[in-house]
């Protein structure tokens, strides 16, 4: 049998429909297979709008298969005294509609039960999905829901009609006030409908005769396409940022991609603030000249069917104002240079607690100063301070509270027109970098390291003040603001983490006293939590994982590239004599004087020692899988070790020397990661 279930909505929010479309094909895939409605061989098709969320389920069974159902009941202990069935007995028999006699004992390793067997005979198809689509619904989880009639699940908007048919039968389950029928409905505009569907293969072809593209995937292409071809015919190339594209495709039913003009003397403002007001504020794409160098006064849109002319003239229209006002903001900021909007800073608080913009700009100066010395590179502190002072100026100037996604944009661009050296211009621009957990990151050491300084700030500042996240709440963005430290942290990584934040948490001493030391406690931890999440989502090892963050994060740049080459080890022979060496030398290491070792203990001694003077010019050139290839060695001579010698021994000055020349092997076995947490299996 065939199934075809639709939600219809009044618009829901852009941002959430197409993950919406994927959750409600998982559910629905998952619900029916255990229904017993499916098997292995169920294909599912989604499909998505503004207004409608919608499954296409084949091949389901007619009726669920007749099972046998065991249950497990009361120990024989507590279902029988003196012989006699207790009720604890007799409810479960009558739960399992048998009688005691007719229930077994058996054995099992917690002691003997009572169970009992029954066949369960399966229900037609209809029957189940009836309740088991409206169950579905209610699983989903959404940003927001409302409350939109009793008994209702929550959801983003009210539910106004539903379509159900399995095998081209209406299957009229209900969800609220609403039942489902056999109709859809089309473009709200051109063909509203309602609009008879008599089949699954049926309800495509209705619905693209309705002004409808269901299809998500060939929406999104047809737009990109009209884009393209649109900008073609002008002899111009479309910019297209894909989360504009994702976020047009979810916002149109039946896209029609034209282009528009305006003046263009709004050509003056920076490409930055065009594309941002075009892409922002109006869901436009620009236009580029052929060669795709500059802007030109022209943008290509999406609308949502009706008639072109209008369309376009009342767009061009609302550019125009946004433009204008732009423009305005952006003369009236030249009037005076950035650096001069610094004390403004002084009356715009940061965050309660920890001071102003004016703050927080002496902050970064002097802890992007300090993270250069810390990497070496100390020629840099000049344009870093520069750059440290300026970075925050563009939150007062009219242009960025107008438009807050071009802060950093506008420093740069500021600093620029006002003269400064072009490595502090890219600098105050790149602070800001990386946007998003996978945006670009800064391409020059000072914005590097000014970059990092902002994040570890603003961590520090955040935790010491008692606003870490909890649950899912992350009103402060600390999550981001570590996983950006992280991605930066892997241009640097030189850079210790104790110094790093000995260094951050210097500038909120007079401000929080005590409070950054816990700051400085929690931040490794935290770190270490994202790197966790990032590891997974990027399908490494859980357990190797831990076995490196149990090493340390002194180096946080290095984490990955560490997980990497213990990865690619565990693939070599030499893998599982690793493991074990670092398990038995653990096992028994501890602090001690090594003075005066011989035979076995000096031959052990001298091996560790080989393996720490290489081992450590491997680690300054990064070399983790070379290390983890030289530390592999110490097998034979630790095997040698535990054969001819008997560590524990009664001598406390012998257990002492063994115990100790262990505890260096460890160490060199433990740099990359804590072998010994493994398995060699």
């Amino acid at each position: 049998m065939e199934l075809i279930v639709e939600f219809g909505f009044p618009e829901l929010p852009a941002s959430g429909v197409g993950q919406a479309e994927e959750d409600l094909r998982t559910l629905l895939e998952i619900a029916v297979r255990d229904a017993f409605l499916a098997d292995e061989d169920l294909r599912a098709q989604s499909y998505s709008t503004p207004r409608r969320l919608a499954v296409r389920l084949s091949p389901l069974r007619a009726a669920q298969p007749d099972r046998e159902v065991e249950a497990r009941g009361p120990s024989v202990s507590a279902a029988f005294k003196d012989g006699q069935p207790t009720k604890a007995a007799e409810g479960f028999a009558r739960s399992q509609a048998t009688e005691v006699a007719l229930l077994e004992r058996r054995a099992t390793p917690s002691g003997e039960y009572l169970f009992a067997r029954r066949k369960e005979l399966g229900r037609p198809a209809g029957d189940v999905l009836l309740e088991l689509v409206p169950q579905v619904l209610t699983q989903m989880r959404f940003a927001r829901t409302m409350r939109w009639a009793d008994g209702a699940p929550r959801l983003p908007r009210p539910l106004v009609w539903a379509l159900g048919l399995l095998d081209g039968e209406a299957l009229p389950f209900r969800v609220g006030p609403v039942t489902a029928g056999a109709r859809t409905y089309g473009h709200r505009v051109s063909a509203p409908g309602p609009h008879a569907v008599s089949s699954a293969e049926d309800y495509v072809k209705v619905l693209r005769a309705a002004d409808v593209e269901p299809d998500r995937a060939a929406r999104r292409q047809r737009i990109l396409k009209q884009l393209i071809g649109a900008a073609l015919e002008e002899d111009l190339r479309p910019e297209i940022p894909e989360d504009l594209l994702d976020e047009v495709t979810d916002l149109c039913e039946w896209p029609q991609a034209f282009v528009g003009a305006f003046a263009a003397e709004y050509l003056e403002l920076p490409e930055a603030v065009l594309s941002a007001t075009m892409i922002h504020h109006q869901r436009f794409f620009p236009l580029r000249d052929a060669g795709g160098k500059h802007l030109v006064a022209k943008f290509a849109a999406v609308r949502n069917g009706g008639d072109a002319g209008v369309v376009r003239r009342g767009n061009e229209t609302v550019l125009a104002a946004r433009l204008a006002d732009a423009l305005f903001f952006y003369r009236d900021d030249r009037k005076e240079s950035l650096r001069s909007r610094r004390q403004a800073l002084q009356g715009i608080a940061y965050a309660p607690q920890l001071g102003t913009l004016y703050d927080r700009s002496e902050r970064l100066a002097a802890l992007a100063q300090r993270l250069a010395e810390l990497c070496g590179r100390e020629a840099l502190q000049p344009a870093l301070q520069a750059a440290g002072e300026l970075a925050l100026c563009d939150r007062a100037t009219a242009l960025v509270r107008e438009l807050p996604e071009l802060e950093g944009t506008m420093a740069e661009a500021y600093a620029r027109l006002d003269g400064e050296a072009e490595a502090v211009c890219l600098a105050v621009g790149a602070r800001v970098l990386p946007r998003g957990a996978e945006g670009g990151l800064p391409g020059t050491d000072e914005g590097l390291i000014l970059a990092l300084s902002d994040r570890l700030d603003q961590l520090v500042g955040f935790l010491a003040s008692g606003r870490a996240p909890t649950g899912s709440q992350d009103p402060f963005g600390l999550r981001r603001a570590a996983i950006g430290a992280l991605r930066l942290w892997e241009r640097l990584p030189e850079l210790s983490l104790s110094a790093a934040l000995e260094a951050a948490t210097r500038g909120y001493r007079r401000l929080l006293g005590d409070g950054v030391d816990a700051a400085r406690e929690q931040l490794p931890a935290f770190l270490a939590a994202r790197l966790q999440a990032r590891a997974e989502e990027e399908g490494h090892d859980a357990r190797m994982l831990q076995a490196v963050l149990a090493s340390g994060i002194e180096r946080p740049g290095d984490v990955l590239r560490r997980l990497a080459a213990l990865e690619e080890i565990a693939r070599a022979p030499e893998f599982t004599p690793l493991v074990h060496a670092a398990r038995r030398a653990k096992n028994l290491a501890q602090e001690g004087d090594v003075a005066g070792a011989q035979g076995e203990e000096a031959a052990l001694l001298e091996a560790v020692k080989a393996a720490e003077r290489e081992g450590e010019r491997l680690l300054a050139a990064r070399d983790y899988l070379g290390y983890l290839h030289r530390a592999a060695a110490l097998h034979a001579p630790l095997d040698r070790f535990f054969t001819e010698v008997m560590v524990m021994s009664e001598d406390p000055r012998e257990r002492e020397r063994r115990q100790g020349i262990l505890e260096r092997a460890h160490g060199v076995l433990s740099r990359v990661a804590e072998l010994a947490a493994l398995s060699a299996e």
